[in-house]
């Protein structure tokens, strides 16, 4: 599935004061469903993508799946997620954090070098935190709001916080992608870095780059963690949903990094060569509002329209049953955090009665009036995704039901960006009714991620697409990045989800389960993370974990 999404964010961690993050026996039980059908090396794989996304730096994606994933293939993190989204080493080889969560010393790995051959050093970590501090509008590019002052001294990094923060290292530590200080330092405008100024200590390097077209990377023979698995990924963009789903079936693409829609892939588990894989998903799909509409201005309206949506309706029809309805409190039910006494409400009664509370009566053609305007909407659809399209012309029937005209317009999702976040940049405004929107898996492993995308401060809420401006959800979202110990933050949590279902700044319409297919025949060593997919780090290098 190609989503818009712009954050990655992790699962919390305790307060305990020293984490050893060197121990691998760190994990949660259960292994997740991994891919061993197929041989486990290969020379060269064919991934298909839905879009172009630059020149693979934090700043140049254009998406935070598949984009920030392909990222992951060049530039690495100070800690990692492992298949069960549990902390793990990577530049780091572990940290302490001092007793009231205000410092944390991160120990660098001695042996990690840049695609270049230069050693990578404490000044570049305490370098990236400088350079996204002055460039935060990189679709990688961390909140590293509350950091005080970093001190880098021999292989040791301290990080000093403003405030306490139990979730540091799940917040930054697994989240920022540390940059080469000798190359970025002269890079004054980041969303212009080249393919020669890509250079990470990542398992792969960039060999060649043609927009719109595709990648090409090689492995990294000097790659600290191990050796890649694979030699060559060749990257084809492929916009074209039933394009890519063909290419698959002959051959000529080893993977998708979209998640395949049912229907097709009952008929592609039958393709000699092909195997599906499925398994949970912690993406979000939203009906969003604009806020700042004069009509979505009101709570009532936006609380009819969700209970005139029949969620399960749409899980049953667009995804076959493969998925869960919404949580009116956005977080899915599966992810940590999450409050699952929610659950959405469906009640055309229900909005019938508040639009006439609000003094919305049926005009001509049954649409109603509210204030002398006809309750007319256009809803913004990615041409991209048919299931998108498909829910939201259910929607469209479903408040028909209730008085209120949807016309779907199906667009680009270049087209869509531009409307809903011009230039990626939420203070720029938006120029939409409502819209079908996503948000990746990672949004959902970091609880303090939410007021990115609630909060009304732009310097906070950089993903407040629907422009929400509330005074009870800027207080909770403020209650919950300044929380100082794990058990505060799950209590201001949990009143944010309530205080969201209550508001509905959007409804979140359901959670799609990740299906994935790729050709057994070309490689097999894919590895799925939960709630994310198989396009991730642990699919093309062993990390030793």
């Amino acid at each position: 599935m190609f989503l818009r999404s712009r954050r990655r964010i992790l699962a919390a961690v305790s307060s305990a004061i020293v984490v050893a993050l060197a121990l691998s026996g760190c994990g949660s039980g259960e292994s997740s469903p991994t891919s061993r059908s197929g041989p486990q090396q290969a020379n060269e794989v064919i991934i298909g993508v839905g879009g172009d996304e630059g020149t693979l730096t934090p700043y140049t994606q254009q998406t935070g799946f598949p984009g920030n994933n392909l990222v992951a293939l060049v530039y690495d993190k100070l800690l990692e997620r492992d298949a069960k989204n549990d902390l793990k080493p990577l530049l780091a080889t572990g940290f302490e954090a001092n007793p009231d969560n205000t410092a944390f010393t991160v120990q660098l790995r001695p042996d990690v070098k840049w695609h270049d051959g230069k050693p990578l050093t404490t000044e570049d970590v305490a370098f990236s935190v400088d350079y996204y501090r002055q460039n935060p509008q990189g679709d990688s590019a961390p909140s590293i709001q509350g950091i005080q002052d970093v001190t880098a001294q021999d292989d040791t990094v301290i990080f000093t916080l403003t405030s306490p923060d139990p979730d540091f290292p799940n917040r930054l530590l697994a989240d920022m992608r540390i940059l080469p200080k000798h190359i970025w330092q002269s890079i004054d405008s980041p969303e212009t870095a080249t393919v020669e100024q890509a250079v990470g200590t990542g398992p792969y390097k960039l060999v060649s780059y043609t927009k719109d077209r595709g990648y090409e990377l090689a492995a990294n023979p000097d790659y600290a963690m191990g050796e890649p698995r694979i030699q060559t990924i060749k990257i084809s963009i492929i916009p074209d949903q039933q394009t890519a789903l063909a290419a698959l079936r002959t051959g000529e693409v080893s993977i998708l990094t979209r998640t395949i829609p049912e229907e097709q892939a009952t008929g592609l588990e039958e393709q000699r060569g092909v195997k599906i894989q499925r398994g949970s998903s912690f993406t979000s799909i939203l009906l969003a509002f604009n806020n700042g509409h004069p009509a979505f201005e009101e709570p009532k309206v936006r609380s009819a329209i969700s209970s005139a949506i029949n969620t399960q309706r749409l899980v049953d029809t667009v995804l076959r049953g493969r998925g869960l309805p919404g949580s009116p409190g956005f977080w899915h039910p599966e992810a940590p955090g999450a409050d699952t006494s929610l659950n959405h409400q469906y009640n055309p009664q229900r909005s019938v009665a508040l639009l006439e509370e609000i003094g919305a009566q049926p005009g001509p053609n049954g649409i109603r009036v509210l204030d002398g305007t006809p309750m007319n909407y256009t809803l913004l659809v990615q041409s991209s995704s048919p299931e998108r399209i498909r829910s939201a012309e259910l929607i469209r029937d479903m408040l028909k039901e209730v008085g209120i005209g949807v016309e779907v317009r199906s667009m680009d999702s270049d087209s869509v960006d531009a409307k809903v976040w011009p230039e990626l940049d939420v203070t720029k405004g938006r120029d939409y009714d409502m819209t079908m929107w996503g948000w990746s898996a990672p949004v959902m492993l970091d609880k303090t991620s939410i007021a990115n995308i609630l909060d009304s401060d732009t310097s906070v809420g950089r993903l407040n697409i629907t422009g929400t401006n509330d005074p009870d959800i800027d207080r909770l979202t403020g209650e919950l990045r300044s929380a100082t110990t794990s058990e505060a933050r799950q209590e201001t949590l949990d009143d944010l989800q309530g205080t969201v279902a209550e508001k509905v700044p959007f409804v979140t319409l359901y959670y799609p389960e990740n299906t994935y297919g790729y050709r057994q025949d070309a490689y097999g060593g894919w590895v799925y993370q939960d709630g994310q997919g198989l396009f991730n780090k642990m699919s093309f290098v062993d990390l030793g974990w």
